[in-house]
């Protein structure tokens, strides 16, 4: 316990944490038995969790009070990635459905529920790594304490279709006889559980497949639909997504010009997300995340490549944004799970590309040694067929 003592008051002292912090400690490791250089990471990383949020604090209650004609801020960031509240002015122009208009040029709506911080935080992670993910910003009342999420509307005037929706729409058409019914179409419906390669394989392409179907669907918008659909996969693995239904994505058809798009990635964060576990729904089947990315990584490598290399490669750019972002918005407990969630899976990533590798180079060293095999029994069979004819033309 003394050296337990030692090492939290020490560090208490060095990262300048409040009496509160510092009891919270010692009540937490006071009858720890483990190595102290192990309980000295694990306080470390406590204690500059603290000094961020004592910081944060304080910059939220220097923020200067709300000017005439603005009724809210809104959480912000400098190109320093430092915080700070920017007054706005909200107006409800729908009580029932929560629409609001802020400054006049932002339609959106609040939202409150109990995972309002773990949302905002994935969405400006994402944004941050360059997926498409609608707009979340945090917003604070006149006191300058937590209000609400006000999310962006996705579609203004255009039209928005979730692919529960498309899916709908498909089965009709089939049913009235204008397209015919292929073979994927049972198939996929009937599979509700992916144990194999192949259904794993079925519910990647489940999506994909009735997004092809569209009778209006031109192959240059369907490409661009298919590039977004596979970086929302990898999205969802990095983050540990619970579930991407039919219902949790889907695409936009510009009013004008009547051309697809794939509508900015929403509800991001479901609550069983919190219970860090393997399964993770998708296009309404039940997989195993961990499965599932392997499937993409061997099977749809071209797909996910861009994507996968770029996480690979800005692997500690990316762990330091995750950190930052974290710390402004969810508590101890929920930043290490998730930051340690991301961890693990870029870990992964690199694992099942390694072997990836090695079984890429195994069969071509197999393919070679095929071929010199082959090569060398032609040059016996040449040899024994030249040994022959030498002998023949002695005989005669």
């Amino acid at each position: 316990m003394n050296n337990n003592l030692n090492v939290i008051t020490e560090l208490s002292r060095n990262y300048n944490l409040t009496r509160m912090q510092y009891n919270e400690l010692i009540t937490k490791y006071q009858n720890d038995s483990r190595d102290t250089s192990q309980i000295k990471n694990e306080v470390t990383n406590i204690c500059e969790y603290y000094q961020f949020q004592n910081r944060l604090l304080i910059s939220i209650n220097n923020t200067n009070p709300l000017p005439e004609g603005k009724n809210y801020y809104v959480t912000t960031f400098d190109k320093n990635s430092n915080f700070y509240l920017q007054p706005v002015s909200i107006t409800i122009t729908n009580p029932e459905k929560e629409e609001v208009l802020v400054e006049n040029s932002f339609k959106g709506y609040q939202k409150h529920t109990n995972v309002d911080d773990i949302e905002i935080a994935i969405c400006q992670f994402g944004k941050a790594l360059g997926f498409d993910l609608v707009e979340e910003y945090r917003l604070y009342n006149s006191n300058r304490q937590k209000d609400s999420i006000i999310i962006k509307d996705l579609v203004n005037d255009d039209e928005f279709y979730d692919v529960d929706n498309l899916k709908k729409r498909f089965n009709k058409l089939i049913n009235a006889g204008r397209i015919n019914k292929e073979p994927w179409v049972d198939i996929s419906n009937n599979l509700k559980i992916a144990n194999t390669k192949e259904d794993y394989i079925t519910a990647i392409n489940y999506g994909l497949n009735i997004l092809k179907s569209l009778p209006s669907m031109l192959e240059e918008d369907y490409n661009k639909l298919e590039q977004k659909y596979f970086e929302m996969l990898i999205f969802d693995s990095l983050i540990n997504q619970s579930e991407r239904n039919f219902k949790d994505y889907g695409i936009i058809c510009d009013k004008e010009t009547k051309r697809y798009s794939f509508a900015p990635l929403f509800d991001n964060v479901f609550p069983t997300i919190l219970k860090n576990n393997d399964v993770f729904s998708f296009n309404d089947i039940t997989c195993n995340r961990y499965e599932l990315t392997e499937t993409l990584i061997f099977n749809y490598y071209d797909k996910v490549e861009k994507k996968l290399t770029f996480i690979i490669n800005n692997e500690e750019k990316i762990l330091k944004i995750a950190s930052t972002i974290f710390k402004y918005h969810l508590d101890i407990n929920t930043y290490n799970m998730l930051l340690n969630n991301i961890k693990t899976n870029i870990e992964n990533y690199k694992r099942l590309l390694t072997t990836k590798e090695i079984q890429e180079r195994n069969q071509s060293n197999a393919g070679f040694v095929n071929i010199a095999q082959l090569l060398l029994a032609l040059i016996i069979i040449l040899v024994f067929s030249f040994c022959i004819a030498y002998l023949l033309f002695n005989i005669k």
